[in-house]
This record gives C-alpha cells, structure tokens and sequence, in this order.
C-alpha cells in the first residue's frame, strides 16, 4: 500500500517509509524538503497543514519518481 493510500494515521506512515528510506529523521528531511524539527514534531503527530501533498511525495519516492 501506497503512503497516499494508507489509512493510518501520518505519523505512523511517515514511521514506516522513514525505516524505508534512509532510517532517520534527518535522511527523510532530505528526501522530504523539510527540517529535521519538522519530521520530529510531525512524528510525534504534530498537525501538518499538507498531508495529503506529503504522502504524494512519499509516493514519488518509494516509486523513483524523485
């Protein structure tokens, strides 16, 4: 299941495609375009103004499309 398809909450998602992809904040701020503060705040399931534009991109990642 895609991270856009996925019906858990983001904060577990991003868990998950973080253990995928680098297993660190610091390496999915990369992938994502973000702040290292931002991945923490979003994994302790801070509110996150984008999800949706989020799990596409983490789609674009796992599908090599970034």
């Amino acid at each position: 299941m895609t991270p856009i398809e996925d019906p858990r909450p983001f904060a577990e998602v991003l868990q998950d495609w973080i253990e995928r992809h680098g297993g660190s904040a610091y390496g999915a701020a990369k992938l994502m375009y973000t702040s290292e503060a931002t991945v923490g705040r979003w994994l302790k399931g801070g509110p996150i103004r984008r999800e949706q534009a989020e799990r596409a991109l983490m789609t674009m990642v796992d599908e090599g499309r970034v």
